[in-house]
């Protein structure tokens, strides 16, 4: 589930940070995927700013409407919030861990 600003926010910075990761990245077809087959949500709201990085507040008024139980993400200052509104946040390999334990 995704909200349009998390939407915005792969579009922006998805190209680039996988034409460093991996060279020549053909993303368009994903992004795509992602836009017609992620169910849209209207974000939670959250009150005061949680991350330190304003932009990325949207991954969790998104992960609030979707009820989500957990939110994967790279970025540092998702992942430095621990487990905001009970909800953890994973790194991809950690989260397979955590999947795995939890039965999802």
């Amino acid at each position: 589930m995704v909200t349009a600003e998390v939407l915005r926010e792969y579009e922006q910075r998805v190209p680039g940070i996988l034409a460093v990761e991996a060279p020549h990245p053909h993303v368009a077809g994903p992004l795509s995927w992602i836009r017609d087959q992620a169910w849209q949500v209207v974000p939670t709201p959250r009150g005061k700013r949680r991350s330190r990085d304003a932009n990325d507040d949207c991954f969790l008024g998104a992960a609030l409407a979707a009820k989500a139980q957990a939110i994967v993400s790279y970025d540092d200052d998702l992942l430095v919030l621990g487990k905001p509104f009970g909800i953890p946040i994973l790194r991809p390999a950690r989260f397979l861990e955590w999947s795995t334990d939890h039965r999802l």
